[in-house]
Order: structure tokens, then sequence, then C-alpha cells
């Protein structure tokens, strides 16, 4: 689901989405052109995936081939930013453990992944997670990605569009009219 971008003037009365099936096999980069494809777009940029539990507490960054250096998927923070943010991040109806995930990962950070080197199936994704994913770092088309299915012998082919909802917004809204 493409998520709003009030900036780039898309606040859209209903959501807009793409299914997109694809291999397990394929590689988050093979998922980046699906999505790209499918929103028509046209002009590549920078873009970045982030793994997300069941809590939607982001475990790990997958990066553009080109962004990638092995570091932290993002800054440690120290304790005091953690309070700041953790308010903010994890609503009180979250179980404690949740917060103290966050604060772990927040403190120590895994090393980020390749995005062109890490297979769908290597992220071991369950139907309760999900996939945050930014294109264009600069513009920030955010978009949502749910794991509907999970199935086993998935096709070996390119990503499909196998359904849609909405009008893809212009890639350059100012520029593109």
């Amino acid at each position: 689901m493409l998520l709003p971008n009030p900036p780039l003037e898309f606040e859209p009365e209903t959501e807009v989405y793409r299914e997109i099936e694809i291999s397990g096999s394929s590689t988050l980069a093979d998922l980046h052109e699906g999505v790209f494809d499918a929103f028509d777009r046209y002009d590549s940029h920078a873009y970045e995936f982030l793994t997300r539990d069941e809590h939607g507490i982001a475990t790990r960054s997958y990066v553009h081939p080109q962004l990638y250096s092995g570091d932290e998927s993002w800054r440690p923070m120290d304790d005091d930013e953690i309070d700041r943010f953790l308010e903010h991040a994890i609503p009180d109806s979250e179980p404690e453990e949740a917060r103290e995930r966050f604060r772990e990962l927040r403190k120590h950070p895994p090393k980020e992944g390749n995005a062109a080197r890490t297979t769908i199936d290597e992220l071991e994704l369950d139907q309760s997670q999900t996939l945050f994913y930014e294109f264009d770092l600069g513009d920030g088309w955010e978009h949502h990605i749910k794991i509907e299915e999970i199935w086993e012998g998935s096709p070996d082919d390119d990503p499909v569009v196998v359904e849609k909802q909405g009008e893809a917004p212009p890639q350059y809204p100012r520029r593109d009219r």
C-alpha cells in the first residue's frame, strides 16, 4: 500500500495498492523493481526496506546496493534518546517485551543488509510481519508491504501484479502535470 505523501500532494481518498506475487528466491532488489514498475515509476532512485516485527518495530534495514556499506541499520541511540522516542514508537497497549525489544534494537542496531544480495526467503517472514519500503529517499514515497500469503514452491518468474486499486500518482507531481 502506498502511504499518503502530503508534501507531494498525494492524499488519496481510498487506499492505493498493488498486490504483487513474487518468488521467495527473488531478491529485495527484484521486489523493488516490481513495486517500481507497478506504480509506473520511471526515474530510478535509492530505496530502503525495513523488516518489522508483529508490533511494528523495525528489526533491520536492507538498502539499495549503491548505499550498502555493511554498517549498522541505523545510528545507535542513547537511553535518553530512546526514552523520548519510545513514547511515540510503541503504544502503551503493547506488551513490555515490545518496549524492551525496541530499546535493545536502538542501542545495538543489527548490520544493514544489501537488497541485491538478500532473498525474500532469507527474511524468514511470516504473516504477522510487514515490510516498510521507501523509494526516493528525498521525496519519500513510503509503502507498507503486508505479507498476504506464503506459499511453498513459488514460481521463479519476475514479480507479477495480480491486483490494483487506485491510480498511481505521478512520480514528480509538480513536474509531471
